[in-house]
């Protein structure tokens, strides 16, 4: 909870049907597995109809599907001897995360039109439609005073006006511009390269929990990544 300024889980979380949360299960399940990247998954829910049908198949019938050879249906079929997804699930859970799937009415639709969306995005906060309306301000983590005066200005006058600021809470142009966006009262998204459990920069924890707040902080990657 600490690493994320929460206090407790997110409700909307809490009551998910049955088979909806299998399917869950499932996904993350796929989504954990070493090596299996946005296009595979895609291939293998093409073929399967969900995710839960790509774990009930054979490895013979795995390898039916195109460029999934014997590495990645071998790691498919030892993904479902141990609990990690479970795991994973649990603490998702736990720290109010949500799990955007890859097609569903809430997952970001700019990131769902890039050519190998990930299955399944982690998000602390909320994706609203008005972030639709967005625009992304990144730059050096070594930057100047002036640089960083800049982009945080700029981010300010953009979020008075109603446009989203996202960024990569990196340190140095990123900090400045979720700043920026907070300090014009706007919202802020940051897209980041690691998991929501262990937030980087360390510094940027307080920094973080205000973006989650103000917007939402969403990656790919799993919470201890």
């Amino acid at each position: 909870y600490s690493m994320l300024g929460m206090s407790s889980p997110d409700p909307s979380n809490a009551a998910v049907p049955a088979a909806e949360d299998a399917e869950l299960l499932s996904l993350l399940r796929l989504h954990l597995v070493n090596g299996i990247g946005p296009r595979h998954s895609q291939l293998l829910l093409d073929h399967f109809g969900t995710a839960e049908g790509v774990l009930a198949a054979s490895i013979a019938q795995l390898e039916e599907v195109s460029g999934v050879g014997p590495k990645i249906s071998l790691s498919i079929a030892a993904s479902k001897l141990g609990r990690d997804a479970e795991q994973e699930l649990d603490e998702v859970h736990k720290l109010g995360v949500k799990l955007l799937r890859r097609g569903a009415a809430n997952y970001p639709k700019a990131i769902e039109r890039i050519s190998d969306p990930p299955l399944l995005l982690y998000c602390h906060g909320d994706i609203v439609r008005q972030d639709e309306l967005a625009v992304a301000i990144v730059g050096s983590r070594r930057c100047t005073v002036y640089g960083k005066q800049q982009a945080e200005k700029f981010a300010t006058m953009l979020a008075r006006a109603g446009v989203t600021i996202i960024s990569g809470l990196a340190r140095g142009i990123d900090a400045a511009a979720h700043q920026g966006a907070l300090a014009g009262g706007g919202r802020t998204i940051a897209v980041m390269g690691t998991g929501l459990a262990e937030i980087y920069p360390p510094e940027h924890r307080e920094l973080a929990a205000q973006v989650a707040t103000h917007g939402a902080l969403l990656t790919e990657f799993k919470l201890h990544q």
